[in-house]
C-alpha cells in the first residue's frame, strides 16, 4: 500500500481524470501481485513523461496490465463480473483514458458502477468520461432518487435474485395460507412485509434481464446503418464514436441493432460493441 500512496495525488491523467491514483483494490496472488505492480509502475511513468508518445505508450501498457487483472478475475468467477473489485475496474479505466481510450474507459467505468453503483471515483469518473464525447452523442440519464434508494438490490446476483424472490413468495403464501387455516387475521397483515420484498425482487429481476443489454462502443469509430449490411445506408450523418453506450435490441448474424439513449437505432458490427455484463 505504501507504492500506492506514492503514486502522484492531487494530479491528473494528461488534466482529465479526477482522480489518477491506482488503487490495489484486491486481495491478488503472487502472480497477480507481479502484474499489478508492473501496471503501477507503468502508469506512474506514464504520469511523469513529458513526451507525449511515450506517455501513451506508458498509459497503454498500463491499460493491458489492468485489462489482464481484470480478465483473470473474471475467468476465476465464471466471466460475470461477480465480486470483482470495482477499485480494480476504475484503475483499469483511468490507465485507459489516460491512454485516450475512451470507450474502453467508459466501459470499465460502467462495469464498475455495475458492482457498486455508489462508487464515487467511478461515478465521478464516468461523468467526466462522457463529457468528452461529442455533444451529440446522447448520454444516459443519471440516476435518479428511487434508483439510489434501491441500489443496493443491484448486488444480488441474478440467481441470488430469484432464490431470494422465490423464498418470499413461499413465505408469504405460507403465512396467508396459516391465516386461512387457523383464522389469523394478523397473519395476513403479517404477509404483507414478504410480499412487497417479493415484488421488489421480481422487477429487479427484470431490471437486470434489461440491463444485461446494455454495452458501450469501443471500435474507433463505426457507422450506423439502416440494416444489417455494409452497403445499407448510414443511419446517422457521423459515424458513432468510442464510448458511446447502447443497448442491444436484435442480433442477426455478426450484427446487432443497438438503441441509443435518446431511442434512436441502427444497425453495427456485432465486433464494434462490448457488454457491461
Amino acid at each position: 500500500m505504501s507504492r500506492l500512496a506514492a503514486i502522484i495525488g492531487g494530479l491528473t491523467v494528461c488534466a482529465v481524470l479526477t482522480d489518477g491514483r491506482p488503487a490495489l483494490a484486491q486481495t491478488a496472488t503472487t502472480g497477480e501481485s507481479r502484474i499489478l505492480s508492473d501496471a503501477i509502475d507503468a502508469y506512474q511513468s506514464a504520469m511523469g513523461a513529458s513526451n507525449r508518445a511515450e506517455r501513451m505508450q506508458r498509459f497503454r501498457q498500463a491499460e493491458l496490465l489492468f485489462e489482464q487483472l481484470v480478465r483473470q478475475a473474471s475467468q476465476s468467477d465464471g466471466g460475470k463480473l461477480g465480486r470483482m473489485s470495482p477499485d480494480l475496474l476504475v484503475d483499469w479505466g483511468n490507465a485507459a483514458l489516460g491512454g485516450e481510450q475512451l470507450g474502453t474507459a467508459i466501459l470499465a467505468y460502467r462495469r464498475a458502477l455495475r458492482i457498486d453503483p455508489d462508487h464515487v471515483r467511478a461515478l465521478q469518473n464516468l461523468r467526466h468520461a462522457r463529457g468528452l464525447l461529442p455533444e451529440w452523442v446522447p448520454r444516459p440519464e443519471e440516476r435518479g432518487f428511487l434508483a439510489s434508494f434501491w441500489s443496493w438490490t443491484t448486488r444480488l446476483s441474478h440467481d441470488e435474485c430469484r432464490t431470494w424472490s422465490g423464498g418470499m413468495f413461499l413465505v408469504f403464501a405460507l403465512l396467508v395460507a396459516a391465516s386461512i387455516r387457523w383464522r389469523r387475521p394478523f397473519l395476513r397483515v403479517l404477509a404483507i412485509v414478504p410480499a412487497i420484498a417479493w415484488i421488489s425482487l421480481v422487477a429487479m429481476l427484470l431490471i437486470q434481464i434489461e440491463k444485461s443489454e446494455e454495452g458501450v462502443i469501443t471500435s474507433p469509430e463505426v457507422v450506423g446503418r439502416a440494416a444489417d449490411s455494409l452497403n445499407a445506408p448510414a443511419r446517422f450523418a457521423q459515424p458513432l464514436p468510442a464510448g458511446t453506450e447502447v443497448t442491444t435490441v436484435a442480433r442477426q448474424d455478426d450484427w446487432r441493432r443497438v438503441q441509443l439513449a435518446d431511442g434512436r437505432d441502427a444497425w453495427i458490427p456485432a465486433s464494434a460493441v462490448s457488454d457491461i455484463e
